[in-house]
């Protein structure tokens, strides 16, 4: 005896208000073997009454294959679609490329051609000869002009020199050591040159 035979008529005894004990001795089983085969099944008990399960996992293998069938070919059609899109986004990858290619392919460049007269030749050579002439003429030359101002000195030449012990204001004295050390002129030629331009402004007082 199979196990839906078995199942068969524990449900025909069932509804003859037989006990479960009584059902499984009269199937010749044990309790515990009936109630597994049951389950396996779908029979599950309600109350001490044992009655088909609706649930998914009883599901028969005839609807599990229907459910993958399904998914094969919700699969499959997905695939064919994404295959589409796939050619289509290699067509247009294609021909970007394609695009690029030809605005690489650069045009040959037409000569510039320039008309020189004989008359503008004689004038550069005119105005190369003057160059030759005049390149290493001093005068011609731009003076290299510097940011930093000197001092301008009258007379540079002094002949006739006094020595003096004089005393000053120690800030002064430290400004003009400074101004000294940035000029090209010594001490002794500043101080003449400092004196004349004050005598010049009081000479009045001479």
């Amino acid at each position: 005896m199979d196990s839906k035979d078995r199942v068969e008529l524990f449900l025909k005894f069932q509804n003859q208000n037989m006990s479960f004990e009584d059902i499984s001795k009269k199937l010749e089983i044990k309790p515990a073997t009936l109630r597994k085969t049951l389950n396996r099944n779908g029979y599950k008990s309600n109350k001490g009454i044992y009655v088909k399960s609706a649930d998914e996992s009883q599901i028969s293998f005839e609807d599990i294959n229907n459910i993958n069938e399904g998914k094969k070919s919700i699969k499959g059609k997905a695939k064919g679609n994404n295959t589409t899109k796939d050619v289509s986004k290699n067509k247009k990858n294609n021909d970007k490329i394609e695009r690029a290619k030809k605005k690489k392919v650069a045009t040959p460049k037409r000569d510039k051609k320039i008309n020189i007269s004989q008359e503008d030749i004689d004038k550069l050579c005119e105005v190369y000869d003057w160059y030759i002439q005049v390149k290493d003429n001093k005068a011609l030359k731009p003076k290299k002009l510097s940011n930093k101002k000197d001092i301008v000195i009258e007379d540079e030449n002094i002949k006739d020199i006094k020595s003096v012990n004089i005393r000053v204001d120690k800030g002064t004295w430290e400004d003009f050591e400074r101004l000294c050390s940035n000029s090209s002129f010594n001490k002794k030629e500043i101080i003449t040159q400092a004196l004349k331009d004050f005598m010049k402004t009081y000479k009045n007082l001479l």
